[in-house]
This record gives C-alpha cells, structure tokens and sequence, in this order.
C-alpha cells in the first residue's frame, strides 16, 4: 500500500518492544525464554522501508523505542543475575547478536542505504546499554562499515525521548512507571569492591527473579494482560502456582527494596506506588500521555511503547496518543482487546513542510505490506 511519499519528506518509522533475545537455541539446548520468532517478517519491514517509494536517497529513520532488544531475557549458564557488570553485559549482548543474525544483517544493510539511518532508545529491558561497551557492539554490528561512532546508527542513553519541532514526542513510557524507572543521572552502582553494576528497578528484579524462574513452568506468565485479572482467575483455576507466583513476589521485593544492602532503598510512598502499578487493571499510559498533551501546547502527537497494548487515539482537540504495541504473542484477558494474538504494529510518522502526520500501522507481509491499525 503506497504511502503517497512525496521528495523532501521525511519519513520515522518506530517499532519497539520486540524483545530479541538470545535466539531458539542457547548454551546448547532449546531456550525457553526467546519470545522473539518473527525474523523473516522483520527483515522484510526494513527492506520495504529502504526501497521502492522509500530508496533513494528519500530520508528515512528507523527508531528502535526501547525493549527492541531484550537483555533481561538472556541467561548467563543458566541463571538470571541481577548484578550486572560491564562484562555480563557484554556477554548478553553477543548472545543476543548470535541469536538473530538475519535480522543483525537486515539492520546493517538497512543503515548501508543512501538516506537511511537507524536511532535506538533504551528501554526498562535493555538498559545494558547504558554501558559505552555494549552501544559499541551494537553499533559496529549495525552500522555498515563496522565504526563506532557510527554516523547513521545513534543509541540515545542521555535522555529517554526524541521531540520533533513538528509537534511529535517519542519515549518507550516505562519513565512514567515507578516500578520500571531507570535513573539516566545514575545508570549505575559501586559495590564495596568497586566494581560498577547496573542500576536496575524493581520491575526488572522482578522479571529476572520471578518472571524468569517460573517460566519453565508457565510458559505464557510474562505474556498475560492484565496481572490483577491474571491473579483473580488463577487464584481459582490455578491455585497453587498463583499462590506461589504471589509468595515470591513478595518475597523478593522485600528483599531487594528494603533490606537491600547494595541498592538504594525506596520510600513507603514509592513502595506502595509500586504495589498499586503490579495491580493496576488496565495499563495502557494513556492517562499519562493525555498530561503530555495537556501541558504542552506545541506537542500534537506522543507515541510510546513499553504496555505491548496497540493503540492510536485522536482526541476530541485534534491531539493525539500512539502506543506501538508488541510483535511478540500477548494474551489479552480484557475482552474488548481480542485475546491471544501477535501484532505486528509500528509508526509511521511523515514530515512535510514543518507539519507531521503520524498514524499506528500493522505489518502484513510482503504482499500487502502494511494497513492502517483497527
């Protein structure tokens, strides 16, 4: 479906949350924990994006708005550390490289195209690459000619959005979250030895000690929406592994937010507003999207990501909230949002003469590449 892209355009396109990890088959066995199996379909996304209406030397950038890549998702020999030094980072990172090498190459035969260039923004499940080594990996695995720095592959670890004097706001929306707020004036820790680990929130304890440990077990626990229902339902059709899923979240939140003997600790206040976002029914930001819009006149559009909930709403006053969605399979079991199903929504936002157009689209395939969302 043509786009009506016009010379001089410019053209974003944001996709985010696709949570590649280490692949299907890692440390020699098959790995439970990749949710990522949509590669062909990725790769076809980014060649359809740099050729045809779009090659040339039309500008087009690919942003990458957080959780495109998944860090917390890759074991290291089998367990999931939450001291994360410079070196388990780096380890991730060549797994997650190894793990999805089409996909690596369609990135980098994307940024080798004349105009095209790729932006990344960290996320609450990537921030590994809050370390300048890990940003060099990717960078030189991405850009076309292996350098770092790169002048058409940029991962932004300064600051967690990209505004356009267009009116168009970006962020993957985990800052929003007390549970999965990361620190960019602090990314990391000291331990006594000196060693420097990364600053992690409580969400991503949680997905590393909880999450990953009963996986094994429930293979869809990480992909169910939303967690009070989730509890509400299990309580009664899966008593004991709820209440052992309940137990150790407990567990381990008292553990490493109150008698943590490394990390900062938290406040009651920001305790329970943790508790209160673990059980929140419906999270979809847009409440927080809507104060954007309403405190900044020149913001017409935000767009974020992080609930792997699709949505693009235009209000009554012309404003206007994208959430990219997932490519990774949800379960929905809010019925107005259609169950079990993978998306494979993105962003596409034209520039055109100091005006912005921006609309939530769905990949297809290579034959209808893409339509508008519904």
């Amino acid at each position: 479906m043509s786009m009506n892209v016009k010379p001089g355009d410019r053209i974003k396109f944001i996709v985010s949350d696709c949570h590649l990890s280490a692949g299907r088959f890692f440390e020699g066995r098959l790995n439970p924990h990749e949710d990522f199996v949509l590669d062909d379909d990725m790769c076809d996304l980014f060649e359809h994006f740099s050729t045809g209406e779009f090659g040339g030397a039309l500008d087009v950038e690919l942003i990458l708005n957080g959780d495109y890549l998944d860090f917390l998702n890759v074991p290291i020999h089998g367990e999931f550390e939450d001291f994360i030094t410079r070196e388990r980072a780096d380890y991730k990172c060549d797994a997650i490289i190894a793990g999805h090498p089409k996909v690596m190459a369609a990135l980098k035969a994307f940024a080798g195209r004349p105009g095209k260039r790729i932006t990344y923004l960290i996320g609450n499940h990537d921030a590994d690459l809050f370390f300048e080594s890990v940003r060099e990996k990717l960078t030189r695995a991405w850009d076309p000619e292996g350098r770092y720095p790169s002048p058409v592959v940029t991962i932004i670890h300064d600051r967690d959005r990209i505004e356009y004097p267009e009116g168009v706001e970006i962020r993957h929306g985990n800052q929003l979250e007390v549970a999965s707020y990361l620190d960019f004036k602090q990314p990391f820790l000291k331990a006594s030895d000196g060693v420097e680990y990364l600053n992690i929130p409580w969400g991503s304890f949680f997905v590393l000690k909880i999450i990953n440990r009963l996986k094994s077990e429930r293979e869809h626990l990480d992909k169910i929406r939303p967690i009070k229902l989730f509890l509400a339902v299990g309580l009664i059709v899966d008593p004991i592994f709820t209440l052992r899923y309940m137990f150790l979240s407990a567990y381990y939140f008292i553990k490493s937010r109150v008698f943590s003997t490394g990390r900062p600790l938290w406040g009651f206040r920001n305790m329970l507003a943790i508790l209160s976002e673990e059980t929140r029914l419906f999270q979809d930001l847009e409440r927080p999207a809507r104060k954007i819009l309403d405190e900044h006149a020149q913001v017409k559009t935000v767009i974020f990501g992080h609930t792997h909930r699709p949505m693009d709403k235009v209000y009554a006053d012309g404003k206007q909230y994208i959430n990219t969605g997932t490519w990774t399979k949800m379960i929905d079991l809010d019925w107005r949002y259609g169950g079990a199903q993978a998306r494979r929504t993105f962003a596409v936002i034209t520039l055109r003469e100091g005006e912005s157009r921006c609309e939530l689209r769905q990949w297809n395939g290579e034959h209808q590449p893409h339509r508008p969302f519904r």
